[in-house]
């Protein structure tokens, strides 16, 4: 997953020497890849691609809490100046919460607080900012909290119009099958058994937890109370509601790879603040925190000797903990040391110490060890070979490559397509049986800018059929061709021009053509889709050495007038049977039915003659005269 990490925000957690240059390449060394460094407004914004094990790391405080470890390997300063979050002080208890949880293991920990007195408004200039540097639009001052804390601190946490929360309940429950809920964006969404959600003391859904809030219970202008809460959810449950939904949010990609447990409080204090400082509300409940789950700490045993091995390095055993102590690992005997809160979700094995205390020190500094032993032979596959040729011969005749999801919707396949069983939405639903349909609607939609319109795809298509040594579906690899506004006889010479390019036998292009009809698809538009490997089975680069001769050549341009059904390998046989003096045929225009052709005269024995050109060019009419082939004049 990638994440925008803007530098002046960084700043607020560290500060050092090293420029962004310095701090991208330290990341991209020993933690993250930083994929580019953006200027935006006198700000430096780091794209950074974080690994899927890595959860914590979607933050300002996770990747500034790398930044702390790698610098100061890079020889840089860096010191922490955050301060901690403020502590959590109530002034009044008037307003409660009842909260019922019906499976405790669905939220391990759920934290609230009600807040009164809330003036509703725009949030300064600096946090407006920082949201739409990482791509969040603001909202008004209390929702844009929620979403400063889960990129600052990597917690998703939600806000309520306390009094649209009727009967001042909350009642967390899986769902069943077949409830609707209208979330934030005015989505009416069918949910499938098993979702987390939370209910009102009316009956009412007013959560769709740790994915999207719900309609009924938003925050608007006339909100004057809120609450605020944080949660800690199943991440497997929070995964399978999101994928089954087709709803991917910020808040469930973090949910899903697991939150801080030790981080909730925090977070909520900082948010409490900070609504405080731009709203002016105030603190009306006691902090609810109802821990359902006491997480034991979790111990691993360091071998020194197993790290040493994996790495192929001796790396001294002090330096081994001193980089673990960086990384917040504390040592609590000899050789066990306690996994940190932030990283309990990814660290599990003495492996995964491994690869930590491997990383810090470095995988540049490893050894360069060459790889032994004989490197075994495969069967010569040109496929790629292949694939590049058409490609780069449909490109020069003007076609634009695309390439399209693998994914499609009910509407795009036949009936032995395979269905998705968790599909992203309900366009993707799929897997696609030809490449056609979604080319169709590519053209469709461009069709607005161009009289003439020219695509293809070469991709696999997914057959209901598996193959028995993996049990994955048939992929065989398709060309799809479609056009709007191209002549069915241009279409067709491209084709066989396609065929005669790759070298393929006058029969054999025949045949594959023949299988492979032009399609009419109305509103002058065609199609075709051809089998890429029955193409190239029979495809040919062998190239013959001809000595270059002492005698010269003639080049000429001819124009034919070709009738229907007259195709372009029936002309070029008879051309260049009708004489052994004609050396090279190249097909240069069509017009219409028009037909242009490049055609060199050699004689290897002599010096050409004009005279000779003309002879020949009269046999040349008179054999494409038989099929009415005529000479434009």
């Amino acid at each position: 997953m990638n994440i925008s990490i803007p530098y002046s925000w960084l700043k607020d957690y560290i500060k050092t020497d090293a420029k962004p240059e310095a701090i991208a390449e330290a990341l991209s060394l020993h933690s993250f890849s930083v994929e580019k460094i953006t200027d935006v407004d006198d700000d430096n914004i780091f794209e950074i691609e974080v690994t899927p094990n890595r959860g914590d790391a979607l933050s300002i405080l996770g990747v500034a809490r790398e930044l702390m470890v790698v610098l100061p390997r890079q020889g840089f300063k860096c010191e922490w100046v955050k301060e901690n979050a403020p502590k959590f002080e109530t002034k009044e208890n008037k307003d409660t919460i009842e909260v019922s949880i019906s499976d405790k293991t669905l939220v391990p920990r759920f934290s609230a607080v009600v807040m009164d007195n809330v003036k509703y408004g725009q949030s300064p200039k600096i946090v407006r900012s920082r949201l739409e540097k990482v791509g969040i639009r603001p909202l008004g001052n209390v929702i844009d909290v929620t979403n400063y804390m889960m990129v600052d601190r990597g917690q998703p946490m939600h806000v309520f119009d306390y009094d649209k929360i009727l009967g001042h309940k909350m009642i967390v429950r899986e769902s069943s099958e077949g409830e609707v809920i209208q979330t934030l964006d005015g989505v009416e969404r069918k949910l499938p058994a098993g979702v987390i959600v939370i209910e009102d003391g009316d009956g009412r859904l007013i959560d769709l937890c740790g994915i999207m809030g719900a309609k009924n219970s938003e925050v608007d202008e006339n909100t004057k109370k809120i609450l605020l809460f944080v949660q800690v959810y199943d991440p497997v449950k929070i995964r399978k509601a999101s994928m089954s939904l087709g709803h991917r949010t910020d808040a469930a990609l973090r949910f899903e790879k697991g939150i801080d447990y030790d981080g909730v409080i925090p977070a909520l204090c900082e948010s409490v603040s900070m609504v405080e400082k731009l709203s002016g509300a105030t603190v009306s409940s006691e902090l609810i925190d109802i821990v359902n789950f006491e997480r034991p700490e979790k111990l691993i045993k360091i071998d020194v000797g197993r790290i040493n091995k994996i790495s192929g390095v001796n790396i001294d055993e002090n330096k081994i903990f001193s980089i673990l102590d960086s990384l917040g690992f504390e040592k609590k005997d000899e050789d066990l040391i306690k996994i940190p809160s932030w990283r309990y979700e990814d660290i599990d094995i003495a492996e995964d110490i491994a690869e930590e205390v491997i990383r810090i020190y470095g995988y540049h500094e490893l050894p360069e060890v060459s790889l032994s032993g004989e490197i075994p032979l495969k069967k010569k596959d040109n496929s790629f070979y292949w694939e590049k040729v058409i490609k780069y011969f449909l490109k020069y005749n003007g076609f634009f490559e695309c390439y399209t999801y693998s994914a499609t919707s009910v509407k795009n396949v036949d009936e032995s397509a395979l269905k998705i069983q968790n599909p992203l939405s309900e366009d993707m639903s799929h897997l696609k049986t030809s490449l056609i349909p979604q080319l169709l609607e590519v053209v469709e939609k461009n069709s607005g800018f161009s009289e003439v319109i020219k695509v293809f795809e070469i991709a696999s298509v997914y057959k209901n059929s598996f193959n028995d040594v993996n049990k994955i579906p048939d992929q065989p690899i398709k060309i799809g061709i479609v056009t709007k506004g191209v002549d069915y006889k241009d279409l067709r010479g491209i084709l066989s021009s396609l065929v005669q390019n790759i070298g393929l036998p006058y029969e054999k292009s025949e045949e594959i053509l023949s299988a492979s009809p032009i399609k009419e698809r109305g509103d002058d538009v065609l199609s075709v889709e051809i089998d890429f490997y029955s193409l190239i089975e029979n495809a040919t680069k062998d190239r013959v050495y001809t000595p270059i001769t002492n005698f010269n050549f003639i080049k000429e341009d001819l124009t034919f007038e070709v009738p229907a059904g007259v195709l372009y390998p029936q002309i070029k046989k008879i051309i260049m049977d009708s004489d052994e003096r004609i050396d090279k045929l190249e097909f240069k225009d069509i017009y219409n039915n028009y037909l242009t052709f490049s055609i060199e005269y050699l004689d290897n024995k002599k010096q050409i003659s004009s005279e000779d050109t003309q002879e020949i060019r009269k046999r040349i009419f008179k054999n494409l005269e038989k099929i009415g082939v005529t000479l434009k004049v």
